[in-house]
């Protein structure tokens, strides 16, 4: 996936899945499996709240069998003995996870295992473009599952629950079985990525500092896991694989993204004469990026045609800086902004949201900026940013040898504050409220509740960095999705445009000449 190792999947030489959920459609059976004997286990005492899905993604999926059973049942405040390996009853842990085994295995015997197909697409692609593959599962059914599904090939690497086990590996949230896997094959992991459905499994991938953790959204609400995964170390997540794979075949990378101007015809199919929506992200794309935040910049000619498209549809400039920032930069009044990464945002009409749960998030920020500046004051380059609902750490100016030591103490800091994350973006960590809020909540918010969502119109988005992945997600096939190069990280828009400039052009051409027709 091309670029400088470690910087957001640019440079990835591998990829390693999670079985369960997604490569193999075997979440529901393990579902079934767990809420039989869960459910037995509350009867018996009493309890009325059964089992939920709720409860397999929050305390099972994707972590050991006898570590998910005590996690589930801490969860309702029942305490039962280890018991013996061989147990089988339903009054100790591990009499429960041999239970739920039990139950897998009857059903993996009557059973035959399918796969997700977008996944095996997907896997072709990479193992075409001579990325290697892996993959690895916490349950030491997973060469049986793999045979069953008939798909134990096409990996070059597999750690399942037994090799862990022999290897005394820790399980999810520890990265050790997705090190193990990327090891295998050749590779560290942040020249590696990770694909995960599971909370823990994302956890891992970012404790391990992956080139890239996406995140697979299978979920019928997706918009509640999307952020569970998201706030949990997923750089983007997707619904659909295929997102990643390119119509004409190869992996969906920013540098080999097509051309918006190569693809008009089919541009203007999609536009046809749908009013438009236009979103647009702020450094990177209106502004260059420079290496001195502070000295980002819109051109009076860039700025000229979005003030020309504003007055033709509505617009949205969205971005990471703080709100009074970013309206200062592009100093237009006829757009909506929407500031920290869309959790503050402002336009015409006297429009002005805040997600409810806002304010509770400026004193851990309050402190983290604090934490950050002692914990950074003695290495150059490392530069503190504060803005209203975040802390940016830009380590643009420091030397590459500086950049684990920084996200080091970015690491430390956040691990003290529950209420934070931690996110990625070009030469950049940014720490942010762990709430259900980023550019891909802000843009259908401002869907629903403003002009941008009116009528028929096809909302646009353009963007550049990690952060606008979560929009794109969002807008799935909804909305005309564009990158703006700038690495060859792994991306899920439609179509590229070279840089800042060529965004300028883009918008011209979106406003249409003088006479009003584009």
């Amino acid at each position: 996936m091309n670029g400088s190792a470690g910087q957001n999947g640019a440079d990835i030489a591998a990829v390693v899945f999670d079985m369960d959920g997604v490569v193999t459609d075997t979440a529901g059976a393990h579902f079934a499996a767990w809420k039989r004997v869960f459910d037995k286990v509350l009867e018996a005492r009493g309890e009325d709240a059964a089992f939920t899905r709720d409860d397999y993604l929050a305390h099972v999926d994707g972590i050991p069998r006898h570590d998910g059973v005590r996690q589930f049942l801490r969860s309702r405040g029942i305490e039962l003995p280890e018991g013996a390996d061989d147990d089988d009853g339903l009054g100790t842990i591990r009499g429960i996870g041999n239970r739920k085994n039990r139950y897998f295995r009857e059903w993996l015997e009557g059973n035959r295992v399918t796969v997700f197909d977008d996944a095996v697409e997907l896997i072709d692609e990479l193992k075409k473009g001579g990325i290697g593959v892996g993959v690895f599962s916490a349950s030491r059914n997973a060469p049986r599952v793999l045979e069953s599904a008939g798909i134990a090939e096409l990996f070059g690497a597999t750690v399942g629950g037994a090799d862990a086990h022999e290897r005394d590996l820790s399980p999810k949230p520890a990265p050790d079985q997705l090190v193990e896997t990327a090891q295998r094959l050749g590779c560290a992991p942040s020249e590696a990525a990770v694909v995960e459905d599971a909370v823990a499994g994302v956890q891992a991938g970012a404790a391990g500092r992956f080139g890239l953790v996406i995140g697979v959204d299978r979920q019928a609400d997706s918009g509640r896991h999307r952020h569970a995964l998201r706030s949990n170390g997923a750089d983007l997540v997707t619904r659909n694989l295929r997102q990643l794979c390119l119509p004409e075949g190869g992996i969906r990378f920013l540098d080999r993204l097509p051309l918006v101007w190569d693809r008009m015809d089919d541009i203007r199919d999609r536009l046809g004469s749908r009013p438009l929506s236009v979103f647009l992200d702020f450094d990177g794309t209106l502004s260059p990026i420079v290496a001195d935040h502070r000295d980002a910049t819109i051109s009076e000619e860039t700025r000229t045609a979005v003030a020309r498209l504003a007055g033709r549809c509505p617009v949205a400039v969205i971005s990471g800086r703080d709100l009074g920032d970013v309206r200062e930069r592009v100093g237009l009044d006829g757009v909506i902004y929407a500031g920290s990464h869309g959790f503050d945002i402002a336009g015409p009409d006297v429009l002005e949201a805040r997600p409810d749960e806002a304010e509770g998030f400026l004193r851990p920020i309050d402190d983290a900026d604090a934490d950050l500046r002692e914990a950074l004051s003695g290495i150059q380059g490392a530069d503190v940013e504060r803005k209203t609902f975040s802390v940016a750490v830009h380590y643009r100016r420091a030397a590459e040898a500086a950049v684990a030591a920084i996200e080091d103490a970015v690491d430390r800091v956040v691990a003290r504050h529950e209420k934070l994350r931690k996110g990625r973006g070009k030469k950049v960590f940014e720490i942010q409220p762990r709430a259900d809020w980023d550019k891909g909540r802000a843009v259908e918010w401002l869907l629903a509740h403003t002009r941008l969502g009116g009528g028929d119109a096809l909302p646009i988005y353009l963007g550049d960095d990690l952060t606008d992945e979560d929009a794109f997600s969002a807008l799935g096939e909804s909305g005309l999705c564009i990158a703006v190069r700038g690495d060859s990280r792994a991306t899920l828009a439609d179509y590229a445009l070279a840089d800042p400039q060529d965004v300028r052009r883009f918008v011209d051409w979106l406003a249409g000449p003088d006479t009003g027709e584009r």
